[in-house]
């Protein structure tokens, strides 16, 4: 199995939760591959953009550069006109972090995505942003329902217009949210991968999915079957392919449009264990609709700590930043817990260290 093969994937939004948590987890530089999401959130001076600038920087100076993904930017983005304008701006600002490191380094600063469906304008504007420094490419596929003749004269296109050859493009299967197993899914990625494995060589082939649902329920205590591990339990067994495990992390696998004001929500916190999710929440007294006093979140939160804390499935203070942070948190005169971003932070730097010892692999 090659280094890549082994390698979880792991993808994100730009969003300052998961960027905190990637920053300062470790583990995730050298043990899982990161796609970023650019999302329109984003602004270009802001301290989002930094942080995936910073990430960026960290990851492409261990020999592991990020895979970006600008697929949910649209025209009203602060970062570019463009994809490529995007992708160029992104990685002169690595660049420019990186140093003499990245003048004599010949690993890319990051690696681009493209949608499987991406246009000949679009690979054109790919290929442009290649011939800066030529490197391999993510074709990402979303929910594919292609016979795989015609994904592999897709493929074969894809790879002609950026003039790549097959064994540079790596390949994700994004099934996005699933609810529960479906025989049809696995029998179409099935029949793909296997069709696909007899014909040509690829960089690597991920299924990669998500079961964290769009709405929380209740405030009981639960586990919730993770699918996205079943999912790439079943394809692998049942193609004979070593496929790249990828999932979302701890949110929902589609970006939530963002709300300037919203709601806050009452804590919670998802916290992965093998094969399945431990979903904590409290639901808080002192809020009157969308007032909520202040110091009250922070404090239902710490109970959502608690309990986690004392449970058998708490990994430890050890385990990482966000568990070592779950467990003192509770004893700190002024704990910072009072948003989601933070529980978000947290969750998901317990998972990627979770992900990179392959505690969910058979």
């Amino acid at each position: 199995m090659s280094a890549a093969q082994r390698t979880p994937l792991l993808a994100v939004k730009s969003k300052e939760g998961e960027l905190q948590a990637l920053l300062n987890t470790t583990e995730v530089n050298d043990r899982v591959q990161v796609m970023v999401e650019l999302l329109d959130s984003v602004d270009s001076g802001g301290l989002v953009i930094k942080k995936v600038v910073d990430f960026c920087v960290e990851s492409a100076s261990r020999g592991r550069p990020v895979w970006v993904d600008t697929t949910w930017l649209t025209r009203a983005s602060d970062l570019g006109a463009s994809p490529r304008a995007v992708l160029e701006r992104l990685e002169h600002e690595i660049e420019e972090s990186l140093g003499l490191f990245s003048i004599c380094s010949e690993q890319p600063c990051l690696i681009p995505v493209v949608p499987l469906n991406t246009d000949d304008e679009g690979l054109r504007a790919i290929r442009m942003f290649l011939e800066h420094r030529r490197r391999p490419v993510v074709v990402r596929a979303r929910r594919a329902t292609l016979p795989t003749a015609e994904l592999l004269r897709t493929l074969d296109r894809i790879a002609t217009a950026l003039r790549l050859g097959t064994d540079e493009l790596h390949l994700v299967f994004d099934e996005g949210y699933v609810r529960k197993l479906e025989t049809h899914r696995v029998d179409a990625l099935v029949d793909n991968i296997t069709g696909l494995a007899n014909r040509n060589e690829y960089a690597s082939v991920a299924v990669l999915a998500g079961s964290t649902p769009r709405k929380r329920g209740g405030y009981e205590t639960h586990l919730r079957r993770r699918v996205e591990v079943e999912l790439w339990k079943a394809v692998r067994e049942a193609s004979g392919e070593r496929i790249r495990y990828g999932d979302y992390g701890v949110v929902h696998p589609d970006p939530q449009k963002s709300s300037k004001g919203g709601r806050i929500p009452n804590p919670y916190i998802y916290y992965t264990v093998p094969g399945a999710t431990l979903y904590i929440a409290r639901k808080n007294p002192e809020r009157k609709g969308n007032s909520v006093p202040p110091g009250s979140t922070e404090r239902y939160f710490l109970k959502v700590a608690d309990e986690l804390v004392h449970r058998p499935e708490f990994a430890g203070a050890d385990f990482s930043w966000g568990d070592r942070n779950l467990y003192t948190c509770r004893k700190r005169p002024n704990p910072q817990v009072g948003s989601a971003s933070r529980w978000i932070a947290f969750a998901t730097s317990h998972h990627v260290v979770h992900v990179s010892r392959s505690l969910d692999t058979p």
